[in-house]
């Protein structure tokens, strides 16, 4: 009887190599018997002169997989035919991992080409060396295109809530095509991120890493605040820094120690590009921003990069991204051009530490018009049932009611010693009914997860002015309400924005299904490249310092 392992390797070779190859017996006539018993040797001592044993164990069974598959005895390298562009774009792909934010040590870069090396420059090289080096060349090549696929570390190890499934099968019938295809060097594009902002990141990370050759800077010692018509022997320090940084129009600047207009507007686009208030005014947080060494910016450019690894492909269609952060939400169509038809808001997010909003994917089927807000029981109990306490018509003034459960079709309890009393055991529910107090506002937009979160309006739009804005208890409010709203419904017959508006003045919730689910990211990154700007972030939440640490613990394996 076949074993269920070899015949996932047939199944492999018949779908994607039958076509070169007139039968199956012209396969078997390739395979050199000994070299099969060297090969399951190699696999059953668990262990391999050129590679780490950490990795060889995480990758031996595909390497079986692999060579079970392929159409020839060894991959890579031939005896006595050296001038071979597969092996040469194989290891021009392991240096160029850090051009991905990755170590291309880890791929034992120096090490193989030296090896190759060595084989070219010697004629007694022994089959052996041959096996050897190539099926070292294989494990690295998984290896490297597992971490451009998915990423190096388990994202739900640092509350990250995203599912990473490492199938690594789909590399074989790549890395066998692009071997008959001659194609090798276009591997890494083949397996990474299709995110528009990824492919940007790339580029940004190399102009930055030119930056960091540039002569190192002193920091910038804050005094004062600086504003506009003010002067200032920071000023000339400032002006060097914005244009090693590579600040538009700084090559302008007038060596001058009066704070002008040229370099007020240089500072506010400054600040918008850092999550800053964008005031023009120089003061603490706009130095330290200054002061951020070249080295902490590629840092969190490296860790975008491997953040988006984690996430699943993109899907045609609306999506919706929340980069938490940033404070900010994009809603466009990726089967559009030039990303027309965007929307783009400010969000509010949950608080540091506390009322953190968590990060996940999900689908959103429905938006919920003039929505009731359903309480949660902490709310209740930490906040209002105490207001409550030292007020006697708080739910009143609230226009809180009593319930039993949270349906729309709730019926309301009055208020009465006793049901208050059920309310503080625990046995009532509150709920706020539609209008301008609800803490929702006009609209939320349901997409079912574990966190109860959800996006949605909110009755207090003064909060956006804010630049940091970690002030919600989970759920995430935006900007536009009405402009999402229209943006997911566009495509439902018979609705338009006259319809949003009004549904959102009713007296009572009206759900509307969406004509098709669309994939709702709430992401977190401290650097996003898009076009030909480059934003910062400030690490709100600490997800930085542990992906650091856990990206440490991951290399120290390698």
């Amino acid at each position: 009887m076949i074993s269920l392992f070899r015949y996932k390797a047939l199944l492999l070779f018949t779908l994607y190599f039958l076509p070169f190859h007139a039968n199956s017996v012209a396969l078997q006539e390739s395979i050199n018997p000994s070299f099969r018993l060297d090969f399951k040797a190699l696999i059953e001592s668990n262990e391999h002169n050129h590679v780490k044993l950490g990795d060889f164990l995480i990758y031996k069974n595909s390497l079986n997989d692999l060579y079970l598959a392929s159409p020839e005895t060894l991959l890579w390298v031939n005896q006595g035919s050296y001038d071979n562009q597969n092996i040469t774009a194989v290891l021009q792909l392991f240096a160029n991992a850090k051009n991905s934010g990755l170590n291309n040590n880890h791929y034992n870069s120096t090490l193989l080409n030296s090896q190759w090396q060595q084989i070219k420059d010697r004629s007694d090289i022994s089959p052996n060396d041959l096996f050897m080096l190539d099926t070292a060349i294989s494990i690295n090549l998984l290896h490297l295109l597992s971490d451009l696929k998915f990423g190096r570390v388990d994202p739900s190890s640092l509350e990250f809530d995203f599912k990473v499934k490492k199938d690594l099968s789909l590399f074989i019938p790549l890395i066998l095509d692009s071997i008959q295809q001659n194609t090798i060097g276009s591997l890494a594009n083949k397996v990474e991120p299709a995110f528009p902002i990824y492919k940007q990141l790339k580029k940004v990370l190399l102009l930055y890493r030119n930056k960091q050759t540039q002569p190192t800077f002193n920091k910038i010692k804050y005094i004062s605040k600086i504003q506009a018509g003010d002067h200032s022997p920071q000023i000339i320090d400032i002006r060097q820094r914005l244009k090693l940084l590579g600040q538009p129009d700084s090559n302008d600047f007038q060596e001058s120690y009066l704070y002008d207009e040229a370099l007020v507007k240089s500072i506010k686009d400054f600040q918008f590009h850092h999550g800053l208030e964008v005031d023009g005014i120089i003061g603490k947080n706009t130095i330290k921003a200054l002061n951020t060494p070249m080295s902490l910016r590629i840092q969190k450019i490296e860790f975008a990069l491997e953040r988006f690894r984690w996430l699943p492909e993109i899907q045609a269609g609306p999506q919706v991204i929340v980069n938490i952060p940033a404070f900010h939400l994009w809603a466009y169509d990726t089967s559009r051009t030039n990303n027309t038809g965007m929307v783009s808001m400010k969000v509010i997010v949950g608080k540091s530490i506390k009322r953190k909003s968590p990060v996940f994917t999900a689908k959103m089927y429905y938006i919920e018009f003039s929505p009731y807000w359903n309480i949660p029981k902490s709310i209740t109990f930490e906040e209002i049932i105490p207001k409550l306490q030292e007020n006697a018509l708080y739910l009143q003034q609230q226009n809180l009611e009593l319930v039993t459960g949270f349906h729309n079709n709730e019926q309301a309890i009055s208020y009465t010693d006793e049901s208050i009393k059920q309310l503080e055991d625990g046995e009532l529910k509150l709920r706020q009914r539609p209008g301008g107090k609800n803490a929702l506002g006009k609209v939320k937009f349901i997409f079912p997860n574990n966190y109860n979160v959800y996006l949605h309006d909110t009755p207090s739009p003064y909060l956006f002015k804010k630049s940091k804005r970690d002030l919600s208890h989970g759920c995430i409010r935006v900007e536009k309400p009405t402009e999402l709203a229209d943006f997911l419904l566009q495509s439902k017959v018979n609705w338009n924005t006259s319809h949003t508006q009004k549904a959102m003045t009713l007296k009572s919730p009206k759900q509307v299904r969406l004509s098709k689910a669309v994939p709702v990211i709430i992401f977190y990154s401290t650097a996003l490249a898009m076009g030909e700007e480059v934003f910062f972030y400030n690490d709100i939440y600490g997800y930085d310092a542990k992906l650091k640490k856990a990206l440490m613990n991951h290399d120290r394996l390698q």
